[in-house]
């Protein structure tokens, strides 16, 4: 790869994917800010969904949420047809997400001294775990295209679980396949960034498609459904006061026909 163009890829281009989901990510939350709400809209903010009938304390209405973020309970419920399959691939997915991020934060932690046979253990464990719920989400949601006759598939949909298989699969190709020496010249280009100094990154097609594909998901978060884990803690503070849940249920199930 020439390179001005690697300079431009894994130089010039982190700082610009960051600031890219950074702005967008407040961008996105000042809309929500200013969206019209209201004790008749139908909007389904994350705390309609799960406060009960007379449950109207803040607190507990965000318990509820962040069990719902950390457990994902609610795909056992009847609605879900206690879908034990789904419920399972679903905090699979995104549990591996989480941890393989924590886990690529050692970049710019190298004092850290974790046995490197611990992270490829770890690392290769966790990422072949995320890319099987992924892919079984993936065929999850090409099998099911409608619930109650509403179409659910759209190409973001398709597009966002597509491209983290695609950079978990470069991630786990690379883990598997890269020499020695490639973490601590990784580690070096990455405290590079950090210090705003320019360290060529490691000569290596994966690590190139890997970072790229990162970089590229970060400017396309903000536009797209993935923005979702930025939007979830803050939806209890943003969409007004705690409503009856069967309020909520009738007058979308008298929306939508259902």
């Amino acid at each position: 790869m020439p390179t001005g163009l690697i300079y431009v890829l894994y130089f010039i281009l982190p700082y610009i994917s960051l600031v890219v989901l950074v702005i967008g990510v407040l961008y996105r939350i000042g809309l929500w800010l200013a969206a019209g709400k209201g004790p008749l809209g139908l909007y389904l903010g994350l705390h309609r969904l799960v406060v009960k009938s007379r449950q109207e304390g803040y607190l507990s209405a965000v318990g509820h949420i962040l069990a719902r973020m950390f457990t994902y309970y609610t795909i056992l419920k009847t609605s879900y047809r206690r879908d034990y399959a789904t419920w399972l691939g679903v905090a699979l997915f995104h549990w591996g997400i989480f941890l393989l991020i924590a886990f690529h934060l050692h970049l710019w932690l190298p004092q850290l001294t974790v046995p490197e046979s611990l992270m490829f253990i770890m690392g290769t464990t966790v990422g072949s775990v995320t890319l099987a719920a992924g892919v079984y989400l993936l065929v999850r949601r090409v099998n099911i295209q409608r619930v109650y006759s509403v179409i659910i598939n759209y190409l973001d949909d398709y597009v966002a679980v597509s491209w983290v298989i695609l950079i978990v699969t470069l991630g786990l190709a690379l883990r598997l396949t890269a020499p020695s020496l490639l973490f601590n010249e990784a580690v070096k280009w990455a405290l590079g960034l950090t210090s705003f100094k320019y360290v060529p990154p490691p000569s290596n097609p994966l690590f190139y498609a890997h970072v790229l594909a990162v970089e590229l998901f970060m400017v396309y978060i903000p536009f797209a459904k993935m923005i979702h884990p930025f939007s979830m803690p803050v939806n209890p503070a943003l969409y007004g006061r705690f409503e009856d849940i069967e309020e909520v249920r009738r007058r979308v199930m008298d929306k939508l026909g259902w």
